[in-house]
């Protein structure tokens, strides 16, 4: 009996070195706990770079003195709130129980390198801190999607299409709009014509006198109606794309189809110059506040042009009731 004593405790202790060996393994393709952040929000607060990729597109977005820019897009402001609420995202999204977690599940459902629905990648001075994986959407607003550093697929309350890839989805599409608030004066000029100098009074309670042009004769006066119109269409100024900082031929600019001097109630102004290229369904603005040539749409084109014709503006004043006498 004593002879099996000795080759009994090797094994026990061969099993025991097994199961702990066992115990201590972690399955690289074991999901992280339901509760677990996909990503840390001190590794998204830090990131200084995000690019994002797919749809056969590609934007760079860059954090520049506190704000966010399109370096393709010749530096052009992001729009920053939109930047910072996917951010804010990005920090509180949690991983959820894991769906898949094997090799072949990462590339079925689009998740691997080469092969994924969208990909952004977060940086710090030119050093990735983590790479995020977003595949098919399994249900309404998420997403599949896994970090660089995950074996496992999750379903994320992100879905891809807060994801665009397009640069002109990023850009502050606004950034005109603070240019045209408050306007005092607005002065028009389309085609060949003179300019029309609109001025907005104050104090009156007669819509029909809210704009007038000190150089119109004693039988016109403006239509305030349109000129309204003008001025709202103008504040709601909404820019499509950024086309560069140096003007083109076909672009027209020396040939405007509007020009427009805005000042505010501080006596700064700005002027834009819209024209038509030669070909294409848009416009091009300039605004001489920024180095930017901007597209417009030729819709919102049209509602200016419409609203600061020189028809629609001046109308000729009805002559006055002639004062009846009593005999």
């Amino acid at each position: 009996m004593r002879r099996w004593i000795t080759p009994l405790a090797i094994l026990l202790a061969v099993q025991l070195a097994l199961a702990l060996s066992l115990a201590a393994r972690r399955n690289p393709l074991a999901g992280a706990s339901s509760d677990a952040l996909l990503i840390l929000p001190a590794t998204v607060k830090s990131a200084d770079r995000l690019v994002i990729d797919g749809d056969s597109a590609h934007v760079e977005l860059l954090r520049k003195d506190g704000s966010w820019v399109l370096p393709a897009q010749f530096n052009a402001p992001a729009d920053t709130a939109k930047v910072a609420s996917l951010l804010d995202r990005l920090g509180s999204v949690k991983r959820g129980l894991p769906i898949a977690t094997t090799e072949g599940a990462l590339r079925r459902f689009k998740l691997v390198d080469g092969n994924y629905e969208r990909r952004l990648v977060l940086s710090q001075g030119g050093k990735t801190l983590s790479t995020i994986y977003f595949g098919s959407s399994p249900g309404l607003r998420k997403s599949d999607a896994r970090t660089d550093a995950d074996h496992a697929v999750y379903a994320v309350d992100l879905p891809t299409y807060e994801l665009p890839s397009q640069a002109s989805a990023w850009l502050d599409a606004d950034l005109l709009r603070h240019e045209a608030e408050p306007l005092v004066e607005l002065d028009v000029t389309t085609g060949a014509h003179d300019t029309i100098q609109l001025q907005r009074q104050k104090g009156t309670a007669q819509p029909s006198a809210a704009w007038t042009d000190p150089a119109l004769k004693p039988d016109q006066h403006i239509d305030s109606a349109h000129a309204d119109t003008l001025a709202h269409t103008v504040a709601q100024m909404h820019v499509d794309d950024v086309l560069g900082t140096e003007v083109k031929p076909e672009w027209q600019q020396g040939r405007p189809a509007m020009s427009l001097k805005l000042q505010d109630d501080k006596a700064h102004s700005v002027d834009w110059t819209l024209s038509k290229p030669t070909s294409g369904d848009y416009y091009v603005l300039k605004s001489s506040a920024h180095p930017w040539y901007f597209s417009i749409s030729g819709t919102l084109a049209k509602q200016l042009l419409d609203a600061g014709g020189r028809d629609a503006l001046i109308v000729a004043s009805k002559p006055a009731a002639k004062a009846s006498g009593k005999t």
